[in-house]
Formats: structure tokens, sequence, C-alpha cells
């Protein structure tokens, strides 16, 4: 029982000390009071090592529980924050949207434009310019959207504070008319420190879609 454990005979042994050596330095009479002062002595001894096992279970159930990914609130709120990251890279309903999408991974969470996160879901958007200069983006002449439908999210490692994750995310992608739809399924991996942060953000959509035609 880690440090108790260790130290169980050491402590019995101090207080079994503490009566066989006072009994020979004192009187009968004296003998006696002295057996009462360490008996509670022994006592308190005891009270204390049972103080001190509770402690060390708690923690031992502490470093328990963060080891294997229990620890209930952190999880919660890493599920909070990872829902947070999705949204703002894969909700978006138009170019401006897109591109706000893209800046904010960029600046907010370090990825690198040529990442492979970037380069699986948000690669520069093409855009047309007629002779006049015209710009006219693809994602709004066509319409496009795409949204997080749902995700799961399953914890791989725990170092220190940061907990590393795989998620699984349903994405749908339609036109505004309704003529069209893709669903797939993204890989996600990212770490979460425990204060907000969000680092290793790695990203890989499935090369398998469904695709529909009509309305949905």
């Amino acid at each position: 029982m880690g440090f108790v454990s260790r130290n169980a005979f050491p402590l019995s042994a101090a207080a079994l000390l503490l009566v066989s050596g006072g009994s020979f330095a004192v009187t009968r009479g004296a003998q006696e009071a002295a057996l009462t002062d360490q008996e509670q002595r022994i006592a308190e001894l005891r009270e204390r090592t049972v103080e001190i096992e509770e402690a060390q279970d708690e923690r031992e159930n502490e470093v328990a529980s963060l080891v294997q990914g229990t620890n209930t609130a952190r999880l919660d709120a890493d599920e909070e924050l990872i829902g947070d990251v999705l949204d703002t890279a894969l909700t978006w309903e138009t170019h401006a949207e897109y591109e706000d999408a893209r800046s904010a991974m960029m600046t907010v969470y370090g990825l690198d434009e040529d990442s492979a996160f970037m380069t699986a879901f948000l690669p520069e958007a093409p855009v047309n310019i007629d002779r006049e200069g015209n710009e006219y983006a693809l994602i709004d002449l066509l319409g496009l959207d795409s949204r997080v439908n749902d995700f799961r999210s399953e914890m791989l490692s725990v170092q220190g504070t940061e907990y590393s994750y795989l998620v699984l995310v349903e994405l749908r992608t339609t036109s505004d008319d309704g003529q069209a739809s893709a669903h797939s399924t993204a890989t996600v991996l990212l770490t979460t420190d425990g204060d907000g942060g969000v680092s290793g953000v790695e990203g890989y959509a499935s090369t398998s879609r469904v695709r529909t035609s009509g309305p949905y």
C-alpha cells in the first residue's frame, strides 16, 4: 500500500521500543505512568498510520483515475473543446466562413497551411476571376456548405496533463439547391493540455463517400 506498507514495520517497532525501553528506566510506580503515556503515544502512532494510509489510497486513486482516463470533469471539458475545434474547422456555409475557418486553424491552433489537416479539409478554395477582375468563389457559386453531424472521441494516451485523442467525425457537405450531398467520416488526432489549449492537430478525410442526388 505504497508508503504505509513499506514503513509499517518501522512505525510498529518504534512504538514497541518505547514500551520496552521505558520499563527499565523507571521505578515500579513511575513505570505504570510511563506505560500509560507510552500507550497513548502508540495509539497516536496508529491513528497517524491510518491517516497516512487513507491519504495514500486517495492519491493512488487520483493517479489511477488520470492514467486510465476516468477523470470525468477533465474528459467532459475536453469533449466540449474538441467539439469547438471541429466546428471551427469543419462547419461553414460561405466562402467567407471557409476563409475564417482556415485563418482560425492556422493562427489559433498553429497549423501550417501545408499540414495534413489543412490539406485534407481546408485547402485554398478555388476562386474564378473574369476579364474585369471580378472574383467568384466556387463555394458561393455552387452554394456549398459543410457541417459536423456528430463525432466520437477515444483517448489514446496520457502524458502528464496532456491527453491525446483519436476522433471520428461524421461530416455532411451539401449544395444550396439540395440536389447533391456528400457524407464522409474523417479521422482527427489531437492533444489537449487541460487549460483550453490544443496541439498536434492532424486529420485525414475518409476515402469512402456516399453521394446522393435529389432532395435529402
